[in-house]
């Protein structure tokens, strides 16, 4: 009987110990799992790592090897481990597929997606621990990770591929929330608010109809008082620094608007970059916003056609501060250019020559450039109709700094007429074949003579006066290569050139070059004026800059619109506003005048004569 007893107490106090045992192996891994996350949680993620695999490698049997599991992945993703963090999440869902860290382990696994630019994939994950998990913050946390992913990472086509690989209710009201709040920032209220209540009728009961109901309820959406223009400009690619510039003078204008102004205007900008197809996806969005009034751009001729030749059936204006193509209005009536056209800069140039100057002889250097082959063809022909001549024509290539050649051409064609002309008055009955051959003679003597005298002449030294008018359309980059050159081919003829001379750091550079050119621009900027010192002033205290010439085209392309916004209350469509805006005969701007025309292009140019390191504008 005593023994029974003693092998029952000893039986009793194996099991007490055996029990210590386990409670102070417990004990030692929940220390060691609350050490690690307190080294996670400092942010030392490489020791923490180390002892969360030492625990899962040494003890797999632990109670806590899950939580070792989840922190391990979370380390990973600490550690831009992103990779690996995927990969032993993906185990972790199969090893411990009823586990309540489930939906935290999703989270990191889209987190890491997310990290290595495969957004969609993100999405479906982060939609996938919605579903998993019972936790609102990690539900709420996810939502707005899964919208604010949708806004800015994905395009219109992604939209529609998830719309119809998701099935969950509230993946469907995250993809229609992110619609919504898109189409609010682009101003496209009736949108979004069409998009909203169909959500919420098509997915009742979802997690995410409360934050729909927001939107809805925010006001926004009903909203009528809004005026708004957007600004379709490249902010990005090769024309951004103009892109830019012109923005920041739009928002300057609309900031001294809103001063003097009651009205609620909004700015929608966007920014296409270089590309064309971006542009019209812009404009036609903009387009089913009817609460947009107008566009202002694109700056580019090719991309001002396109948008143009869709706006005959969007019915959206478009108004471009600095196409030039005289082609652009005659696609629409919806598109107005705020700059002069090339023909109509070649063609009062020419006009000014011959009508106020009395020139009739020209000769022309442009480089080989379709813009710069109409603005020439247009100057050609205003001459030639008028009765004038053009006795050469000179071209060079985009990127040249040698006009040598293209000089020496138009020196030889000069002394050639110069000796015709000395002819003529001689013998004016003269055929041209006798010239040529006169000519012909009289240079051959004269080579031989310089030959036998052993005389070396530097052609530059040989003024030409023949050639009267010499028109130099150039690339603003060209100037300070071209100007050299036209003093160092000694043709004393009267030059003219196109807006891009307009440069007045290079001009002064080459002052002594290029005395008394006549150029065409598109506006002046009288610095002297009390208006612009004042703009000037005020722009440089709130922009900490002084304006640039893109600046100002920006700023008065602005104020133009704006100036069409009727101040009576009463209520303005596209239609009303267009109407208001062609009923203004002229705007002075600060750089820019406008005034458009029927055919709804600027008819405001400006003759600019250089002369003394003076920019003098001229009336004719």
């Amino acid at each position: 009987m005593l023994g029974k007893v003693n092998l029952v107490y000893l039986a009793l106090i194996f099991c007490l110990i055996q029990l210590s045992i386990g409670q102070d192996s417990a004990q030692r891994e929940y220390s060691l799992l609350l050490n690690n996350i307190e080294l996670y949680k400092q942010g030392r993620y490489k020791k923490a790592e180390q002892g969360f695999i030492l625990v899962i490698n040494r003890l797999p049997n632990s109670r806590y090897i899950s939580t070792n599991y989840l922190m391990l992945i979370k380390c990973k993703y600490k550690l831009s481990d992103y990779e690996n963090a995927i990969d032993l999440g993906k185990e972790y869902l199969d090893t411990f597929p009823n586990s309540s860290y489930c939906d935290d382990v999703l989270f990191v696994i889209a987190n890491s997606y997310y990290k290595l630019d495969r957004y969609e994939t993100a999405i479906k994950t982060w939609l996938n621990a919605i579903s998993k998990s019972k936790d609102d913050r990690l539900k709420e946390k996810t939502g707005f990770l899964v919208t604010k992913t949708l806004r800015y990472n994905l395009d219109e086509k992604a939209y529609y591929r998830l719309q119809n690989e998701i099935n969950i209710i509230d993946g469907q009201m995250l993809i229609k929330i992110a619609m919504a709040e898109n189409d609010l920032k682009n101003g496209m209220v009736l949108s979004a608010s069409k998009i909203l209540t169909n959500a919420l009728s098509k997915h009742p009961g979802s997690y995410f109809d409360k934050r729909a109901k927001g939107l809805l309820n925010t006001g926004e959406i009903q909203s009528s008082d809004i005026i708004r223009f957007a600004l379709l400009i490249p902010l990005s690619g090769e024309n951004k620094d103009i892109g830019n510039a012109i923005k920041e003078g739009v928002e300057y204008a609309l900031q001294e608007f809103e001063k003097q102004n009651k009205l609620n205007i909004q700015l929608i900008i966007k920014d296409y970059g270089q590309e064309i197809t971006k542009a019209l996806r812009y404009y036609k969005e903009l387009a089913q916003n009817k609460s947009v009034l107008a566009v202002l751009g694109p700056i580019e001729n090719d991309i001002s056609a396109a948008c143009a030749a869709l706006s005959e059936y969007e019915g959206l204006s478009i108004l471009s501060p600095t196409a030039t193509d005289p082609e652009l209005t005659s696609l629409t009536d919806y598109f107005y250019q705020l700059n002069s056209t090339i023909d109509l800069c070649a063609e009062k140039l020419a006009k000014y020559a011959l009508d106020s100057l009395k020139i009739t002889r020209f000769a022309t250097l442009s480089p080989l450039d379709n813009h710069f082959l109409r603005m020439v063809d247009k100057f050609v022909e205003t001459i030639e109709i008028s009765g004038g001549e053009v006795i050469d024509q000179e071209w060079y290539y985009s990127g040249d700094q040698d006009f040598s050649k293209q000089f020496m051409n138009l020196k030889r064609k000069g002394l050639k007429l110069s000796f015709s002309d000395s002819l003529m008055q001689i013998k004016p009955d003269l055929t041209i074949n006798q010239i040529d051959s006169l000519y012909a003679t009289y240079i051959a003597a004269k080579r031989e003579t310089f030959k036998q005298n052993e005389t070396k002449i530097d052609s530059a030294d040989i003024p030409v006066n023949s050639i009267e008018g010499i028109f130099i359309p150039i690339f603003k980059e060209d100037l300070s290569f071209i100007a050299p050159q036209i003093a160092y081919s000694n043709i004393q003829s009267q030059y003219f050139g196109n807006g891009d001379w307009y440069d007045i750091e290079q001009l002064k550079k080459n002052k002594n070059y290029i005395n008394g050119i006549i150029f065409v621009s598109d506006g002046f900027l009288n610095e002297e004026s009390w208006d612009y010192r004042r703009f000037r002033n005020d722009y440089r205290n709130m922009i900490k800059k002084t304006p640039s010439i893109y600046n100002m085209i920006g700023y008065d392309s602005f104020n133009y619109m704006l100036k069409a916004i009727p101040t009576d209350n009463t209520v303005v469509t596209r239609n009303t506003y267009i109407t208001h805006l062609k009923s203004i005969a002229r705007y002075n701007g600060i750089y820019r005048n406008i005034s458009l025309n029927q055919e709804n292009y600027n008819t405001n140019l400006q003759l600019i004569k250089y002369n003394f390191g003076q920019l003098i504008p001229l009336i004719w």
